[in-house]
């Protein structure tokens, strides 16, 4: 499941590196052992199960037919989530890895003050994990550099994984060489979150934060809430503070006054 985002341009799993023209700002960092970031509390649903899977057995000692790995989906729906479960796994096991997002690595491709050995940098890891790769589908200058990135990455026998809310099939003004990288590898889909998977992740949420839902409360939210990850921890986070608010048990009544819901 997706937590939240990364909340620096650049996360990277290991040594800790500066920028060497701004030293007070980190471009590259240690990436701290958040538990919302890791496999085993990624809660997996039938069309989640084949990316779970892959994205796990990519980063195993055991040697794996593909070098690169494309997760795509709809938003919020557990793609970051496991590109950086990759990160977390490949760290505690001593590799290099670094996670970086499409429109941040566009935008450092495309600074002036961005450097050789920034981009050096890039590649001198085990794995390479970029997120929402379509951000970057406008800048030629971005999509060349990450084709030069992939190439050398696998050649040194590193691997490559992306995240993206499309299919290669479906990318736009984006060049051809590189939609072809991003189909060498494993494609695999996370899809839509089915009621059953729907109903473990509201509990997990609500005990993760001592709350209490009755059974119908849940089936309730079930029908009324979209069923991307974000919105139902929004619903249960709020459910919560107005039953703080209230000082009382969660019921129907407390739980439309909450969502607004007539």
């Amino acid at each position: 499941m997706k937590f939240r985002r990364a909340q620096n341009n650049w996360v990277y799993f290991g040594e800790h590196i500066t920028m060497p023209d701004q030293p007070s700002k980190q471009l590259l960092l240690n990436f701290p052992k958040h538990p919302e970031f890791n496999f085993s509390n990624f809660v997996i649903s039938q069309g989640s199960r084949f990316a779970f899977d892959s994205a796990k057995n990519f980063c195993t000692p055991s040697q794996v037919s593909y070098h690169s790995l494309f997760i795509f989906g709809q938003e919020n729906i557990g793609k970051t989530h496991l590109l950086i479960s990759i990160g977390n796994l490949v760290s505690e096991r001593g590799g290099r890895a670094i996670y970086v997002k499409g429109s941040d690595f566009s935008e450092k491709i495309n600074e002036a003050t961005s450097t050789k050995d920034q981009h050096t940098e890039l590649m001198d890891v085990d794995y390479f994990l970029l997120d929402d790769v379509e951000e970057m589908a406008s800048s030629l200058a971005a999509q060349e550099k990450l084709y030069h990135i992939y190439n050398t990455i696998i050649e040194r026998g590193g691997k490559v994984a992306f995240t993206s809310c499309f299919s290669p099939e479906k990318f736009e003004n984006t060049e051809s060489y590189l939609t072809s990288r991003f189909k060498w590898g494993m494609l695999a889909e996370i899809k839509p979150i089915d009621d059953g998977t729907t109903s473990k992740i509201i509990q997990k949420l609500a005990k993760d934060i001592n709350l209490t839902l009755p059974e119908n409360i849940i089936n309730f939210l079930m029908l009324r809430i979209p069923r991307d990850f974000i919105s139902i921890k929004e619903a249960v986070s709020t459910i919560n503070q107005e039953s703080y608010i209230q000082k009382k048990k969660v019921t129907l009544h407390l739980v439309k006054t909450a969502l607004k819901i007539p």
